[in-house]
């Protein structure tokens, strides 16, 4: 099982010096810790894809009705940035796991 992405969010800039000594300019992300919120299913959905959310904390209040009931149906605290991220099978694999709600791993 193969997931192409990065979730995090943006630190802010700085500066790296690189061999031959220019100067560029990058930027500084925090990635992860990521969670499992769903897990889309060919069956269900037409596809196959997981939504992980960025574990960070939100205050209760600022999160609707809707997306209560979609964190509390995954036992997860509520979180800012959701993304839906594809899942390709790879033909090399002889044993699999599949990611659950809640951010644990189920072997198949």
């Amino acid at each position: 099982m193969a997931v192409n992405g990065i979730i995090g969010i943006k630190l802010g800039m700085t500066q790296v010096f690189v061999d031959d000594g220019t100067l560029v300019g990058c930027t500084v992300l925090q990635a992860g810790p990521c969670v499992v919120v769903q897990r889309r299913t060919k069956q269900n959905d037409g596809y196959e894809a997981a939504q992980l959310g960025l574990v960070e904390f939100v205050k209760p209040r600022r999160v609707n009705k809707a997306m209560t009931g979609h964190f509390k149906k995954a036992s997860v605290a509520p979180m800012k940035v959701l993304q839906e991220v594809r899942i390709e099978e790879s033909k090399d694999e002889t044993k699999s796991r599949r990611p659950r709600a809640g951010g644990e791993l189920q072997d198949r």
